[in-house]
Formats: C-alpha cells, structure tokens, sequence
C-alpha cells in the first residue's frame, strides 16, 4: 500500500524526469554510427508503454488541469477516453459476514439477512420534484438503465423533521412530521418492484425539532440553556437513553415499512470546540463522547438486526487517520465497525485540507484521493481479526462541483471525475459505494449501462 508520502514523491519524480530527461536526439547523434543493441530499444518501448491505472488517471486529470489553468470562467467538461470511463467491470464479492462481536454482544444472533453489493444514489425527498431527476419515477428509471440498484432516502432530514406520517408518540406529540411520504410501505414496495434496495436515511444526533421541543434531551450549556455551535445547529445529547429511544423507535418504523437497511448519518457530535465546555448532564466515569456513540449503535443493532434490517453509520473519512478528529466529534473507525453492518466514510475529494496527502487541491484528483483513502481504511481495519464482525465499507463518492473552493482549487465534476472515484474504491478492493449530490443532479454518464456489466 502506498503511503501518503508516496503519492507526492511519485508524482514530483514524474514531473523531474519531464523537465530534465535525456536527450534521446544528442544520444542518437552520438551513437548513429554504433550498433545499438536491441535490448534499447525494448527498454525504451516498455517504458513508454508502462503505464498502470494509477498513472492513466493521474495523466488524464493532470492533463485536464493544465488546460483550465486559473482562468476565472467555469472549467468544462470534457469526455472522458473510454479507458478512464470503464474500470473492471466486476466489482469484488461480498466480504463475509464476521463469526462474533466483541465481548458475546448479541451472542445468540443468528443472521439470516440477503446481503447486497449496493451501488445507490442519495434521494432528498424534500426537494422530489425540483431536481434534475424531479420525480421518483425519474430515479427509478436511472436506477433501471444503470449499474445502480440501491437509494438512499430521508425520512428524518437535517433539521430534525420527520419526513413520513409517523405513528410514534414523541414525534407526534412535539409535531415533528413534515410529511412528503403519506404511505411509507407503498412508497417501498414502488421501488421493490424494481428490485431497489431501500436504505433510509435518519440524521441522528443533530436535531434542531426534538431539542427545541424536548430541551432535555439535548446536549446543555453550564447556565442550562440548550447547547448552540457557531453554525446555529442544536444537538441531541449522545448520553440520553431517552433519545437513543426516540431514534430508534423511528429506525424501525422504517423498518416495518419494508425498508432493507437503516443508515444513520450525523452519527456523532457537534465539531465545535466549545464542546468541551457544554454540559451532557450525568454521564458514567470515563465515558468519553467516542464510547456513548459507539454504545447508541450497539443499542441501535441489538434492536434493528433481529428485525432482519442491516445497519450502517456514515463517518468522517479523515477518523480513518485521525484519532484527535475522532475524539473530538465522538467516531471511532475501528470502534463503529465492530458493530456496523455497514461503515460509509464521507470521501469527498472537495472536503479535504489543501495539501492533504501531499495533493495541492485534493478535489482536482478524486483518483488519487479516494485510493489513499481506501487504502487506508483497509490498513485501520486490518486489525480487526479474522472470525471477528467487520463492518462492510462503502464510501460516499462526490458527486457535485465545489465551486466554493474558489478558483483554481477545484474541478468541474462530470463522468471522468466520477467515474475516477468508482474505480478507485475498487481498486482498494471494496465493492460498494454511494453518490452524494444534495439537489439529486447525477451524472448518468458516469455510470455502466444494462450492457455493460
């Protein structure tokens, strides 16, 4: 595996031998008159043809950057040659389902559950009807001409409301329903006559409804008052048991409507600094805010898995080689997938530090990223022993132009970008992935037809 520094010495090394290479025209001059040897001659050609998938990508990107400079106007698209656009067409099996959890936790379980190699989309089910695929049967039909077969959809969104008509006595009672879905079963069993997996997304610990409505649920001020970070958001206290409830009892709403799996996303706390000073009431000695999020997604699967619903948290993608990030939102990689069905680190290229891993602009080389990325979670992982449970990981890929990184610092994404992302999770030997793109805009041409695969 590749290290970080590997990366920037690679391509400084590539970029030397560009500027001072040899030259072939002074060596032919001097040595026309000379029997050169053929071995040269196939040393030569085997070099100019050496070029491994690694280096295709990082030429086709680099060769794109060159092009746009740092003009002012917008980049654009270009299309990708067939080689970038169309990686191996087989993605890896599923991994094994793990023998044990940690310490006997759910000893007595015994797993029935049809696991899928998901390949989805994220659905905003507030904004159907405003995006690019403005209705379900929009999607369906992307689902359907395409290599995707699974969706991720809101039914309890970023603000706290409850997107489906709930029969569960908290939200109704607080009148945290804003309903867009008014028959949850029906509107699965639509996208299970196209053989979709369902996976609903319920944004956990930031809740801006039940915190307001229930203020003792929620993580405090020293003085009392609810907690509020730099960005006006509210968060649900980790510690509760009341809000570990709360969250589940709508977790298996879903589930009996018939959705396959349950993905929590916001599965941590806020990352303001001023954390350390906010009052979680009381909480066990040493339980650190990493150990009561850990211990709501083993309450979480104890409760959801014997339903036959799979599980999945989506994580910061920088926990994989950051303890200090870790800590200080409550994400433990390792912790989380000892549990998980399902770990989706949020790998998007645009949300990286300029200069991560030796990349200038990480979100001009979405290959190189999502490789290190993968590569390092396999490594994180591989401490995880065989016969022990192991989440199954399966990234968010970008699907969507930072535009906001300013000029210079980002790339149009279009099929090559995306496609890009795809085989690199592949090339880490993971199968599964997800498309992020919160107005539903998704690249169809990135994407491996019917035909295809």
């Amino acid at each position: 595996m590749r290290s970080r520094r590997s990366y920037a010495g690679h391509t400084q090394r590539r970029r030397k031998q560009r500027r001072s290479g040899p030259d072939f025209g002074r060596l032919y001059r001097e040595k026309k008159n000379s029997r050169l040897p053929g071995v040269l001659l196939v040393l030569l050609l085997s070099v100019a043809i050496g070029v491994g998938t690694y280096m295709l990508a990082d030429y086709n990107l680099s060769k794109k950057e060159k092009k746009e400079g740092m003009a002012e106007t917008t980049p654009t698209v270009t299309k990708a040659p067939e080689a970038t656009l169309t990686p191996e067409v087989t993605a890896p099996p599923l991994q094994q389902e793990g023998e044990r959890y940690p310490d006997g936790f759910m000893s007595d379980f015994v797993d029935t559950r049809v696991w899928t190699n998901a390949r989805g989309i994220y659905v905003n089910t507030a904004s159907l009807g405003r995006g690019n695929y403005s209705t379900l049967d929009e999607l369906i039909e992307l689902v359907d001409a395409t290599e995707l077969n699974a969706m991720v959809i809101d039914i309890k969104d970023d603000t706290g409301n409850i997107l489906f008509d709930s029969e569960n006595p908290l939200v109704n009672e607080i009148r945290a329903e804003v309903v867009y879905i008014s028959d949850l079963p029906e509107f699965v069993a639509k996208l299970k006559a196209h053989n979709i997996y369902c996976i609903a997304r319920i944004v956990a610990f930031k809740d801006q409804v039940v915190t307001q409505k229930r203020p003792e649920m929620a993580v405090k001020n020293q003085n009392g008052t609810v907690f509020v970070d730099a960005d006006g958001e509210r968060w649900i206290n980790p510690y509760s048991q009341e809000a570990w409830d709360y969250l589940v009892g709508i977790a298996k709403e879903a589930v009996a409507a018939g959705f396959d799996e349950i993905n929590f996303d916001y599965l941590r706390t806020s990352s303001s600094s001023a954390l350390a000073s906010a009052d979680f009431g009381d909480i066990p000695e040493g339980m650190t805010r990493m150990d009561a999020i850990t211990e709501f997604v083993k309450y979480a699967c104890q409760e959801l898995k014997p339903m036959g619903a799979f599980v999945s948290g989506d994580v910061f993608a920088t926990i994989i080689n950051s303890t200090a990030d870790g800590e200080r939102i409550g994400q433990s990689y390792v912790g989380l997938s000892r549990y998980l069905d399902y770990i989706c680190p949020m790998a998007y290229p645009s949300h990286y530090n300029f200069g991560y891993g030796g990349l200038s602009y990480p979100d001009k080389k979405p290959f190189q990223l999502m490789l290190m990325e993968m590569n390092a979670s396999v490594k994180k992982l591989s401490v995880i022993a065989k016969g022990e449970h192991c989440a199954k990981v399966r990234p968010w890929l970008q699907d969507f132009t930072a535009s906001y990184l300013g000029t210079g610092r980002y790339i149009e994404y279009g099929p090559q970008e995306v496609r890009a992302q795809i085989s690199a999770v592949y090339s880490a030997g993971y199968g599964e992935w997800l498309l992020w793109n919160a107005g539903m805009f998704y690249t169809k041409d990135a994407l491996l037809r019917d035909k295809d695969y």
